[in-house]
């Protein structure tokens, strides 16, 4: 008996359904919807200001409680805030189903918390982001999408592309803040502006000159003979002096016949003063009497040293009193 095998003929692999998408709201559609939004908190505010007297730090932390809540709650149960069902817009998972009560608090709260760290950043990422995803669409994977007159999401074929019109709209707002920003950050860690007052160094930096000076921690940094200096005067802490850095911790230092001695080695400021400068001691840095400077301290000087205030009358600067270290002058400055 002969044994024979059924054989099948192989059927033809469907094509895979395609993942359906629909389209987003825009940055405009989503602003509108805020602003709509908080104006409806803003009449419930003054409602409890007015009827009930809440205000100041209550009023404020009563307000971002409701803020979160209004946006957690209308989110889960109805997939829209007010703003947002008026401009027809829902707010869905990245796969388009219902947003979680877990999902819309952390969206609304931690979510937009982060999209408005650094000038509201978040929210304008909007404007560059294809799915139109905000930061805190991002961190909790949602989107915001259209409904049409009968509130069924839109069909389109693939993901709106971002115009050049909202790339030049984004960077402009990185123009516009990010900038003010890095600027105050350098102002308050790194740079600071002062303006000289006085003649002291003369003819370097002159009166009514602005100047930047960075920041020092004196900490970890050493100043060297020659930097120009600002810092808290010995005489007044509540005026800070420009002064040029002639000797360091360690060196000895005397003045003779009009010229500086460092190490008994004539110092060198040609660099710096004329030809003609001539600088002598005073009560504390006398004439020919040498003294060694100590530990963390130095002897600064004018270069207009007949009219300075500086070391050879008040003695060594303390480096804690160092503010900064004179980097450029940038505005009302005299050609040297």
């Amino acid at each position: 008996m002969d044994n024979t095998q059924s054989t099948k003929t192989p059927q033809p692999l469907e094509p895979p359904i395609p993942t359906p998408i629909y389209k987003k709201a825009g940055f405009l559609e989503r602003l509108g919807a805020s602003i709509i939004d908080s104006l409806i908190l803003l009449i419930v505010f003054l409602f409890l200001y007015i009827a009930f007297g809440i205000s100041g730090p209550e009023l404020s932390m009563l307000g971002s409680i409701s803020s979160v809540l209004f946006g957690t709650l209308f989110i889960w149960k109805k997939g829209a805030t007010p703003g947002k069902m008026l401009l027809k817009l829902k707010v869905v998972t990245t796969s388009y189903q219902p947003v979680s009560l877990g999902r819309a608090l952390l969206r609304e709260s931690v979510g937009k918390w982060i999209s408005g760290l650094i000038f509201n950043l978040g929210y304008w990422w909007v404007l560059i982001d294809r799915k139109r995803q905000a930061w805190h669409d991002k961190i909790e994977k949602t989107l915001v999408v259209k409904l049409d007159n009968t509130k069924n999401l839109i069909p389109i074929g693939q993901e709106e592309t971002i115009s050049t019109t909202q790339k030049v709209v984004f960077l402009l707002f990185g123009i516009a803040f990010l900038v003010p920003l890095i600027f105050l950050i350098s102002y308050n860690f790194f740079l600071k502006p002062f303006q000289v007052s006085g003649e002291a160094m003369s003819p370097t930096y002159k009166n009514k000159e602005y100047l930047m000076a960075s920041l020092l921690d004196p900490r970890f940094q050493d100043p060297k003979k020659g930097d120009v200096l600002v810092f808290h005067a010995p005489t007044d802490p509540e005026k800070d002096f420009i002064k040029r850095v002639i000797a360091t911790p360690g060196d000895e230092i005397y003045i003779k016949e009009g010229f500086v001695y460092v190490n008994n080695s004539k110092l060198d400021e040609n660099k710096y003063l004329d030809n003609e400068t001539r600088t002598y001691g005073g009560s504390f840095l006398k004439e020919e009497t040498s003294v060694i400077i100590p530990r963390d301290s130095y002897i600064v000087m004018g270069d207009n040293r007949a009219f300075s205030s500086d070391s050879r009358e008040w003695g060594f600067l303390p480096k804690r009193k160092i503010v900064g270290k004179i980097e450029f002058c940038y505005w009302n400055c005299s050609t040297k």
